[in-house]
């Protein structure tokens, strides 16, 4: 009897720590679900304002918006956000809280209609406003912006949700500002871009794939991954079996809906392997203790695993594998620190001809060249250098191994010529794109990261404008006019567009 009570008691304790871990690991799983969905959400918010800054941040904005008003500027502009991005609304305020332009779709619609009366404009106007004031210097004739390098999106410009037109849409507002300081802006507030992505079926098909690609990653190899099945953006939060959810709020804390999924681990247990446990126990108890003890370091390890690939998503690009924007930063304010004992070279590359992959093949096959150009990148610096993706088809290489300047332009020869040779896509297609390489060299050209991250960048334009398929020094005169140079920069971003 005395036995039959312990075997009891075990048993049951057996089944309640059962219970609370089926619980615990189905609350983690939804945890891991929405933290990831979190990212994913953030990183396309964050995609919204850089596709505006294409328009927002440049020369020809402040002259043809700010200090004139081109209409032909505005609708060609316009129209490019809806046709090359889909954002589904635009408008322009200016500095007298005038709406000047409302863009639906491809329609443009030019307007002088006030400011008041509409509050959610009101409120991003005055949110974009108080970041621009923030962040404005003067300068000579005027005034100017800050450098966006080392600033976060939410540093310069107001992003979130909002109800728009009765439907909740993804929302960015970027003020107008120059690039290159050869216009300045006038005292006063300053002119917003406003843009909206309505939440329907086409995104919630983008954030499915994006979903997809970084639980791939991060669990490939675990069962019960994530899967984010049945997908879908509802106003009020349903009572489905099995659903999980992420609360929407607007940019005044409002809650506007919710994203909602079916989790595949949400009803997963640990009950297969506790019930055969629980029937050898009533048999020999001893084997109890066995049971416990390898189970549990079964969820350990499986947390463990876990943690690790969490850690590695954080550190790395989901597409190409390569180290991403955050190990970059990381490992350049390290090097910065070893200044001047170790110098060390910065070359940042771009691909040049790539969205015309993207129009011809597809993004399918822009997911190819990106990974087979990182594979090529990655096997020509090896170990003697860092190789990042830093968005889109931006490449940045933080290199150690020598800083003469006749080794580094070999080298970037040998990269140029790497990146070259035809990539072989589906259908028995082929891919050709180029590559455009600007050298910085510390301490020479800087001996803090935004100095040096600046003058790579700049050196990456005065080889696109002196051709493309090339490399240049920071001290390198740029081989094309000076009059080129903003063109050959439009064109830069254009290629980016698309990755982006």
């Amino acid at each position: 009897m005395l036995a039959g009570l312990l075997i009891a008691v075990c048993s049951a304790s057996l089944l309640f720590v059962g219970y609370v871990a089926s619980n615990a690991s189905d609350q983690q799983a939804v945890e891991n679900e929405q933290h990831l969905f979190q990212n994913v959400l953030q990183h396309r918010l964050q995609s919204l304002v850089q596709e505006q800054l294409y328009f927002a941040r440049s020369d020809d904005a402040v002259r043809k918006l700010v200090r004139a008003f081109k209409v032909p500027f505005v609708q060609d502009q316009l129209s490019a956000l809806w046709s090359d991005h889909n954002h589904s609304r635009t408008v322009l305020i200016d500095s007298n809280r005038t709406i000047r332009v409302e863009a639906f779709g491809d329609y443009t619609h030019i307007t002088n209609a006030p400011l008041a009366g509409n509050p959610l404009l009101e409120t991003v106007y005055d949110q974009a406003q108080a970041h621009y004031q923030k962040n404005r210097v003067r300068v000579p004739g005027g005034f100017s912006h800050r450098s966006l390098q080392g600033l976060e999106p939410e540093d310069y410009a107001v992003l979130g949700f909002a109800e728009v037109d009765q439907r909740v849409a993804m929302i960015g507002a970027v003020p107008i500002m120059p690039d290159y300081d050869r216009i300045t802006l006038p005292d006063g507030p300053a002119t917003v871009l406003v843009s909206a992505v309505f939440i329907d079926g086409g995104m919630l098909t983008d954030l499915h794939g994006q979903l997809a690609k970084s639980d791939a990653m991060m669990l490939q190899d675990l069962s019960g991954a994530l899967s984010f099945d049945q997908l879908k953006f509802s106003r009020t939060l349903s009572d489905q079996k099995g659903a999980a959810s992420l609360t929407i709020h607007g940019l005044e804390g409002q809650t506007l809906g919710a994203f909602e999924w079916q989790s595949r681990t949400v009803g997963m247990s640990i009950w297969p392997t506790v019930i055969p446990v629980v029937l050898v126990l009533s048999v020999a108890l001893a084997i109890l203790a066995f049971g416990i003890t390898w189970r549990i370091g079964e969820l350990t390890k499986s947390l463990q695993e876990s943690e690790q690939r969490n850690r590695y998503l954080a550190l790395h690009d989901t597409l190409s594998g390569l180290a991403n924007r955050l190990q970059f930063n990381q490992a350049l304010a390290k090097a910065t620190q070893n200044l001047p004992d170790t110098p060390f070279a910065l070359l940042h590359c771009d691909l040049d001809k790539f969205k015309h992959v993207n129009d011809t093949f597809g993004h399918a096959a822009g997911d190819t060249v990106i990974k087979t150009v990182a594979e090529r990148l990655q096997k020509r610096i090896g170990a003697d250098g860092l190789v990042s993706r830093i968005g889109g088809d931006e490449f940045v290489i933080l290199f150690h191994r020598y800083v003469e300047r006749d080794r580094l332009k070999a080298l970037s020869i040998q990269m140029i010529a790497d990146v070259k040779q035809q990539i072989p896509l589906e259908n028995e297609a082929f891919a050709q794109i180029g590559l455009s390489v600007g050298i910085a060299l510390a301490p020479d050209d800087g001996s803090d990261k935004e100095m040096l991250v600046t003058a790579a960048d700049k050196a990456l334009y005065d080889s696109k404008g002196a051709g493309r398929g090339r490399s240049a020094f920071v001290s390198e005169e740029p081989q094309r006019a000076i009059t080129r140079l903003g063109t050959s920069r439009q064109a830069a971003h254009r290629d980016r567009s698309d990755a982006a």
